[in-house]
């Protein structure tokens, strides 16, 4: 008899939890057959999508050619753009289109 392989995605590694009279592919609590071992399992690794940080703000230069970053730090912000630099206030466009 064949032993059934299980396909499993997941950013963590897979390991199989032993009971009793049941077992489990873990992290996603698959219940299998006892005595189920890890040569039985394929592992697709997953990356978790990071989230996104809400003090910066991504946009557009005016060529569209490129995107700039504007971070807000505490009640200043800061711009990853030209402008930003030559600008004596440290204000430039794209900060005073966020703000205005």
């Amino acid at each position: 008899m064949e032993k059934k392989i299980y396909k499993v995605k997941s950013h963590w590694h897979p390991m199989i939890a032993n009971f009793p009279d049941k077992s489990y592919i873990l992290p996603m609590y698959l219940e299998v057959p006892p005595g189920t071992t890890l040569d039985q399992v394929e592992w697709e690794k997953t990356y978790p999508t990071p989230k996104p940080d809400p003090n910066i703000i991504k946009v557009d230069s005016s060529s569209g050619q490129g995107k700039y970053q504007i971070q807000k730090i505490g009640d200043k912000y800061k711009c990853s753009c030209p402008g930003y630099w030559r600008s004596k206030d440290r204000i430039c466009k794209h900060i005073k289109q966020l703000i205005n």
